[in-house]
């Protein structure tokens, strides 16, 4: 299978990171999983690997997604510019707020509809 684009997915429920990495692999991706930030973050600046897209989970222990998303849009590595999808079930407004203000391209709540995601993603990088 030729894979479209790949997609990071930095989420740290395992059973979430296994359903995006089946229904992303049906649609032709080629999904990448880190179990938290710091692995993501390993995973996004590594000069081997090529994401065209990250999707954030907020709440994760250790780094939590804003700090993982402010990490990103700081670096001076080209991967600063990868959109991003935050993608969690941190509904509050100042939330939403905070991760479009910092750069997040786009949000999504959990539970979320996975054509409403996968919208996005196409829209984001095709």
């Amino acid at each position: 299978m030729i894979y479209k684009k790949s997609i990071l997915i930095i989420d740290d429920m395992k059973h979430i990171r296994d359903i995006l990495w089946f229904s992303l692999k049906q649609e032709g991706y080629r999904p990448i999983l880190a179990e938290n930030g710091q692995r993501g973050l390993d995973c996004l600046f590594d000069k081997e690997n090529r994401v065209d897209l990250v999707i954030l989970d907020v709440m994760m222990p250790k780094m939590d997604g804003f700090q993982v998303l402010e990490k990103i849009r700081t670096s001076n590595d080209p991967a600063s510019k990868t959109p991003v999808i935050m993608l969690t079930a941190k509904a509050q407004k100042e939330a939403v707020i905070k991760g479009l203000s910092m750069g997040a391209s786009d949000y999504v709540l959990k539970p979320y509809k996975f054509t409403e995601l996968l919208s996005k993603v196409q829209n984001l990088i095709g």
